[in-house]
C-alpha cells in the first residue's frame, strides 16, 4: 500500500521503536471508492436476497474458491464425466 501511495509510514512520537501508518489523500480516495462499490453491491444484490438465498450464495462462493485452489476440479456427479 505504501508503494501504491495509499499510506505513509511515520515515526511514532511516543515510542522510537515503532511507526505510525498514515492514510494519504489517495488512500482516502481509494477507501471512499471501495465503499461506494460495496454500497452498490449491497443495494443491487444483497438487499434483494432472502436470508436463505444469502446462505446459498455463501455456500456457492466458498465452493468456487475451494475449486479454484485445486489443480483439477473433480466432477460432482457421474453424469458430468
Amino acid at each position: 500500500m505504501q508503494q501504491r501511495g495509499l499510506v505513509t509510514r511515520e515515526e511514532c512520537a511516543d515510542d522510537a521503536r515503532g511507526s505510525v501508518v498514515v492514510l494519504t489523500p489517495a488512500g482516502r480516495q481509494a477507501i471512499e471508492t471501495a465503499a461506494r462499490h460495496v454500497a452498490a453491491v449491497h443495494r443491487h444484490l444483497i438487499d434483494l436476497l432472502t436470508p436463505a438465498e444469502i446462505d446459498a450464495l455463501g455456500a456457492l462462493t466458498h465452493r468456487v474458491v475451494d475449486l479454484l485452489g485445486r489443480r483439477a476440479p473433480q466432477p460432482r456427479h457421474a453424469s458430468e464425466v
